[in-house]
C-alpha cells in the first residue's frame, strides 16, 4: 500500500482477515461507511500513483504487481491497477486455513475456495490475478512447525497434482529473532519442492511466462 496504516486502505479485507483483527472488524461492522468513504476510484488511483511513483525513484524499475495491505480490495481498487497499466495483482487466496492457524483455530474446517483457482487467472478481463495459497509462518514457536509444514505441504501437493502454481504470503518480521520458527518451516517446504522438481520464480517472471 502506500501507507500500510490502515488494512482498509485499498477495500474491506476478506472475512478470514478480520476475524483476526477483531477491533478493526467491530469498527467495520459499526460504521462501514466510515471506510468505505476512502474507497473511491479517484482516492485509490492516486495512492497507486504516488506509491508507484516512490519505488520507481527510489528503484530504478516501474513496479508491475501489486498485493494490498491485509488483502482488501475492490473492485475500484482493480479498475486503477487496471488504468494504470499494472500487469498482474495477487490479492485473492485459495485457502484460508492459515489464517486460522494464526487464531490457533485448528478445527475450523475451513476449506480452499472454490472460485479461487490454483493459478492465475484473468480477473473480470482487466489484469492477471495470481492468487497466493495462505499465510503459513505468522509468529511461529518451535512446537508450532510441524503443523504449520503440513499444512503448507499438502496445498503445495494438492497444486501440483492439479498442475497448478503454488504461491505463498509471508512477513518478514514475523519469521525472524524469536520467531525464526517459520524460516524452519520454508526450508522443509523448499526441500520438498525440490526434490518434487519444482520450479521457482519469481511474480513477475510467472506472469511474463505462463499463457493464460
Amino acid at each position: 500500500g502506500f501507507t500500510h496504516d490502515s488494512c482498509f486502505e485499498f477495500g474491506v479485507p476478506p472475512y478470514f482477515m478480520l476475524d483476526i483483527i477483531p477491533d478493526a472488524k467491530a469498527k467495520w461492522e459499526a460504521d462501514p461507511a466510515s471506510f468505505t468513504q476512502h474507497h473511491g476510484y479517484d482516492q485509490l488511483r492516486d495512492r497507486l500513483l504516488r506509491g508507484r511513483d516512490i519505488l520507481t525513484r527510489v528503484f530504478g524499475y516501474v513496479p508491475r504487481g501489486f498485493r494490498a495491505p491485509c488483502l482488501a480490495m475492490c473492485e475500484n481498487s482493480y479498475q486503477a491497477l487496471r488504468d494504470l497499466e499494472f500487469a498482474w495483482s495477487s490479492n485473492q487466496v485459495v485457502n484460508p486455513l492459515g489464517w486460522r492457524y494464526i487464531n490457533r483455530a485448528y478445527d475450523t474446517g475451513e476449506s480452499w475456495h472454490a472460485d479461487v483457482p490454483p493459478h492465475p487467472y484473468r480477473y473480470r478481463d482487466w489484469i492477471t490475478e495470481a492468487p497466493m495459497h495462505s499465510e503459513y509462518t505468522w509468529y511461529l514457536r518451535e512446537e508450532d512447525i510441524e503443523r504449520h509444514f503440513a499444512l503448507a505441504k499438502a496445498d503445495f501437493d494438492r497444486t501440483r497434482a492439479a498442475g497448478g502454481v503454488f504461491v505463498v504470503l509471508s512477513h518478514y518480521y514475523a519469521m525472524t529473532g524469536p520467531w525464526e520458527a517459520g524460516l524452519r518451516v520454508y526450508e522443509r517446504l523448499f526441500d520438498h519442492a525440490r526434490a518434487q522438481g519444482a520450479r521457482f520464480v519469481t511474480l513477475n517472471q510467472l506472469i511474463t511466462q505462463q499463457t493464460l
